[in-house]
């Protein structure tokens, strides 16, 4: 790992966290494998623990739940735990949701939170779907755009990801609604490697981004889990490593606590 700087530990967590976001490519499972085989995607919780230049400075929760019919909510949570809380708490949250028609993801809303956070940690996007339109009610300047066919939000853009990698696809690009713009990402597999979790070794597929000059951005995806992603890494160009590395994975976790009663 490289030498940590003051200067990494004092950056916010919530922001690396966001950053990750965007990687987190399968945070569902291509099929279901437990109980609730009739729904498009079980219930989940996944923990991470977070990592700055090998250093543990907190921990992430993503989860998704089953809302109605045709909709989906999927959230994810983080929080500064050990040496970095000596630096001030630092918590976010973010939420989709979505739905899926016709074979495809589409985003209905999406809201990001952080307290003393900037305009983009605080969005709330509205996608109106029968005019083309995305807009933005959250904190700060509010903005309506235009929207291409497939537009996603940071968060849905997992879960077209994941029909990507299920199809096979080693190239993939996406439309995201950020910042008041439509952004392009572009994804390649890139290789297969090992990694070792708390409960087992996973053969994984390993993906990058190949859209942006100055910082590398992986994840590993594990074919044996359905594709669950197993870790995440952004490596800055300033000599930042930001990791996350599964710890535990809940398929179906009300079901099962349903059982336990």
């Amino acid at each position: 790992m490289t030498q940590h700087s003051d200067k990494a530990c004092t950056g916010p967590l919530a922001r690396y966290v966001a950053v990750l976001a965007i990687l987190v490519i399968a945070l569902l499972p291509t099929r279901p494998i437990a109980a609730g085989a009739e729904e498009l995607f079980p219930d989940f919780v996944a923990d991470y623990i977070v990592r700055i230049n090998g250093i543990k400075v907190g921990e992430a929760t993503f989860s998704l739940v089953h809302k109605d019919t045709d909709e989906y909510l999927y959230r994810q949570r983080s929080k500064s735990t050990g040496v970095a809380t000596l630096l001030g708490s630092d918590a976010s949250a973010q939420s989709s949701r979505w739905r899926y028609v016709d074979g495809t993801v589409q985003p209905l809303e999406f809201r990001s939170k952080r307290k003393k956070g900037d305009d983009d940690d605080n969005a709330h996007l509205l996608f109106d779907w029968e005019n083309m339109r995305v807009e933005n009610r959250g904190a700060g300047e509010h903005w309506n755009i235009d929207m291409p066919e497939g537009t996603l939000d940071s968060l849905v853009m997992q879960m077209a990801m994941l029909f990507d990698l299920r199809d096979g696809k080693t190239r993939m690009e996406y439309l995201v609604a950020t910042r008041g713009r439509i952004k392009h990402y572009q994804f390649e597999v890139a290789g297969r490697d090992t990694i070792k979790l708390p409960f087992g070794s996973y053969e994984t597929v390993r993906a990058e981004r190949r859209d942006d000059k100055k910082d590398d951005s992986l994840v590993w995806a594990a074919p044996e889990l359905d594709y669950f992603p197993v870790r995440f890494i952004k490596k800055k160009s300033a000599g930042i490593e930001v990791e996350l590395l599964l710890q535990k994975l809940d398929f179906n976790p009300k079901l099962a606590q349903d059982k336990s009663d």
